[in-house]
């Protein structure tokens, strides 16, 4: 297997544990479209490609189910009728969900797509939300798909009961001093948690949590108290389990966006039993991504503001993903990022804000995207105190869409962090406050010994969590071949590769 000659150096900098077992092809055609992964455990992935064949009907859509080794299990297409936007997906209980809004223009009109993993036997539903609701959240837990967006800007939240066949909106969200953060859904107990922002009276803002079960009747009802001085910017909640509830997340100055550190408060019986603030200078390893003297210089600057008894201050935005509950601790990753601007976009005042149609949202001419600089890993054990800290620097990465890059798994003592950029799976692993095994970086496995990866779609490439200590990594790559029999000369395919470590 042959690779680009240019990353020869870089992918042997250190050595590889990670191991790419598997890999699928799918042949890119002048009418496919899109390719969408669909996670649903250890039951496999569905890959479904929208493209531009038609019939009386619609669309001819392909889907694929595909087991953990990455056969296909069974194939079949099916007409998507014109007009349907795809929103949305979730897997629950052997059975995943695909959202249709059935026009642009009458967006309380969706439809919902069940499809049997194992069979491939799909069943549609008409579901009517009421009003027209910009999707943000499409989560299932149960026989209850959960829908959450935006209804003439005000949050909202909707139930369908599959079974029943039944909408109901629940009360309470439809104002305009909160937003909807997250919604955490638990198949064992059946119950869900929506955690939104909320602006308190005092200017400053807190997080509100909500469990349901799967009916919609409430659980618990919870309101974290910042204090005077402090704003939650955001949360991530566990599940309810005996009573408890831990929230986590980034907290700032009153009015600032910008984060001052990380916070954990513990929910016990619907009550806030504490919470504890660490600031981002507080932690061990948080400027560990940095070259080392510009690590040392930040650490020296601590030391002497702390000596001198003056506050200290670091504003970062920080993209944090769900808690991760190990029992006796719990551990949450952050990503920190900016936006970054061109000259000429923020130096011209007549530059306003211009509409992008293909990605249906607003931007500025100037801005060119999210740029990535660490992953920051942190442990708190059940009273709130940090346990340990780790980081992980982030090479490159500037994204146009705000999203997760790098992924977790955690076993035993050892935390493993990846990500994937220009083909090249980025890798390092930590155990506490040590590093077990520094950044490696592997190439995409191709599939046969004399391919040669002409190209590759970096704003196509992904690479998530899957199951166990299992993740996929995918996207598009233009392939050249010369020597290898029964395979073309040149390929233009969608990837997806099974990763473990």
């Amino acid at each position: 297997m042959t690779q680009d000659p240019e990353l020869g150096d870089l992918a042997n900098e250190k050595r590889s544990f990670i191991d790419q077992p598997n890999r699928i092809e799918f042949e890119i055609g002048d009418k496919d479209g899109d390719f969408t992964i669909i996670p649903s455990q250890e039951y496999g992935l569905i890959v479904v490609t929208d493209t531009r064949n038609k019939t009386k009907e619609g669309y001819i859509w392909k889907m694929h189910m595909l087991d953990t080794a990455l056969n296909k299990v069974w194939t079949k297409q099916m007409p998507i009728a014109f007009g349907y936007n795809f929103r949305g997906y979730d897997h629950s209980l052997g059975n995943t969900f695909m959202v249709f809004e059935t026009s642009s223009y009458r967006r309380e009109d969706m439809k919902l797509l069940r499809v049997e993993n194992l069979s491939g036997d799909t069943t549609w539903y008409d579901v009517s939300t009421v009003f027209p609701i910009d999707l943000t959240f499409f989560e299932v837990v149960d026989h209850t798909v959960i829908m959450s967006g935006y209804a003439n800007d005000r949050p909202v939240v909707l139930l369908y009961n599959v079974n029943e066949q039944k909408p109901k909106v629940l009360p309470g969200y439809y104002g305009n001093n909160s937003e909807i953060l997250d919604i955490v859904t638990d198949d064992l107990t059946k119950t869900f948690t929506v955690v939104r922002s909320e602006k308190l009276p005092t200017k400053n803002y807190t997080v509100v949590t909500n469990t349901f079960d799967a009916d919609g009747n409430e659980l618990l009802d919870i309101k974290l108290d910042p204090g005077e001085d402090k704003s939650f910017i955001d949360g991530e909640s566990t599940t309810l389990a005996n009573g408890q509830q831990y929230i986590a997340g980034t907290y700032a100055r009153k009015k600032s966006e910008y984060s001052r550190g990380l916070y954990l408060a513990k929910i016990v019986n619907g009550r806030q039993q504490l919470v504890q603030y660490h600031n981002y200078a507080d932690l061990t390893n948080f400027f560990s991504y940095m070259r080392a003297k510009r690590e040392n210089r930040i650490k020296q600057r601590i030391e002497r503001r702390k000596i001198e008894d003056k506050k200290i201050r670091f504003n970062y935005r920080l993209l944090v993903h769900d808690i991760i509950d190990k029992g006796d601790e719990y551990i949450l990753v952050g990503e920190a990022y900016y936006p970054k601007y061109s000259n000429t976009g923020v130096a011209n005042p007549f530059f306003g804000s211009a509409w992008d149609y293909q990605r249906q949202s607003w931007y500025h001419p100037g801005f060119l995207g999210y740029k990535y600089t660490h992953a920051v890993v942190v442990s708190f054990d059940k009273a709130g105190k940090v346990k340990w800290d780790n980081s992980f620097e982030i090479n490159d990465v500037l994204s146009y869409d705000l999203k997760d890059y790098v992924q977790v798994s955690v076993e035993d003592d050892k935390v493993v962090l990846l990500y994937i950029y220009e083909g090249l799976i980025r890798t390092k692993i930590v155990s506490g406050n040590d590093v077990i095994e520094g950044k490696s970086f592997d190439p995409v496995r191709l599939s046969f010994e004399y391919d040669v990866l002409q190209d590759s779609e970096k704003e196509l490439e992904g690479l998530e969590s899957w199951y166990g200590k299992s993740f996929y990594a995918y996207g598009v790559q233009e392939i050249r071949n010369m020597k290898d029999r029964n395979v073309k000369l040149d390929r233009k395919i969608f990837y997806i590769n099974k990763i473990n470590y």
